[in-house]
């Protein structure tokens, strides 16, 4: 996709998740994990994608008196902790730490604009995570896929409401954001920070689509599966 995407970072952690089967795949949660009273504040559930290789990253905030997060790559779990006391509807700012991996998140004081920085996960340079906040009435599902034509890479989504963003990382080991909006399971005008759009289908746990940068003639397809 020869797109150059924003660096972004963040992660996210479920406390106590409380799952139900899916119809392809029992692991996955349909309703959402975030209490009520934390829709609007610094509290609770943050999900999203990561990109230096290909995982997946959740934070809980209190959401159930627990702080701490869950970063999932390739199979490969690290469980994050932290030891600041967090007080509610405050501007945050935590540090998480697994053995030598260690993250900082920040976040406003209504749970807007997550964001992950100095992120170090040993064996994965040049990473990034995008997050978002779930709340109780969104759950947020998050995809790990890949695109293919032009270029080849990782194009890692996470679909809430009536919104998709991504993270795509290139052959050239260059990560951008993607955003588009969903409606009926269609994925609908979505741009890349490269300049490049996507549009997709949502079917059960499987999304794919196609892509395009018409101003350098590039194009090809993605794909992915939800793992979260």
């Amino acid at each position: 996709m020869k797109v150059r995407l924003l660096s972004l970072v963040f992660l996210f952690f479920f406390g106590a998740c409380s799952k139900k089967d899916h119809p392809s795949n029992n692991n996955l949660a349909d309703t959402p994990t975030a209490k009520a009273q934390y829709d609007n504040s610094n509290y609770g559930i943050y999900k999203g994608v990561f990109v230096g290789s290909s995982g997946i990253i959740i934070i809980n905030i209190n959401n159930d008196n627990t702080i701490a997060a869950m970063l999932k790559i390739d199979g490969t779990t690290y469980n994050f902790t932290a030891t600041q006391t967090i007080q509610p509807s405050q501007e945050t700012t935590v540090n998480f730490v697994a053995g030598s991996n260690t993250f900082t998140f920040s976040v406003s004081p209504n749970g807007a604009s997550p964001a992950i920085t100095h992120l170090v996960i040993n064996g994965h340079p040049n990473a990034a995570i995008l997050v978002v906040k779930e709340t109780s009435t969104a759950l947020v599902r998050c995809y790990e896929g890949t695109f293919s034509g032009s270029d080849t890479g990782i194009f890692n989504a996470i679909i809430y409401n009536n919104s998709v963003k991504a993270l795509v990382k290139n052959s050239d080991n260059v990560t951008e954001i993607a955003n588009g909006t969903v409606s009926n399971n269609q994925i609908n005008a979505g741009t890349i920070t490269s300049g490049a759009t996507f549009t997709g289908t949502i079917e059960g746990d499987n999304t794919s689509g196609t892509w395009a940068n018409t101003a350098a003639d590039l194009k090809g397809s993605w794909s992915g599966r939800r793992t979260y």
